[in-house]
């Protein structure tokens, strides 16, 4: 049980450089998350069937492929969320 309000030392409140941690924290997930949905979406509805013929005829060519998207898609998303926070002036 936490100490109450008048007994708690310094010791016992929490680091204030965590905050703008946590802040960012939450920026980027509120920006990644509705990216990652539109993008998985995207994927799906567009490249899905040819990525499953792939599958079905070449497992290592799909492999290769599948790797290769995985980096890119790394990549551009974070590019993309840098640039949004920075285009808006939320990343300080």
């Amino acid at each position: 049980m936490p100490a109450p309000i008048e007994n708690r030392t310094d010791q016992d409140r929490p680091d204030p450089s965590l905050q703008p941690l946590l802040r960012s924290l939450a920026l980027e997930l509120s920006i990644y998350a509705p990216l990652v949905i539109l993008y998985f979406l995207l994927v799906l509805r567009l490249a899905g069937e040819y990525l499953n013929d792939l599958y079905q005829q070449n497992t290592t060519f799909y492999a290769i492929v599948a790797l290769i998207a995985i980096v890119l898609q790394g990549v551009l998303l974070e590019r993309l969320t840098t640039w949004l926070l920075h285009r808006f002036g939320l990343r300080k």
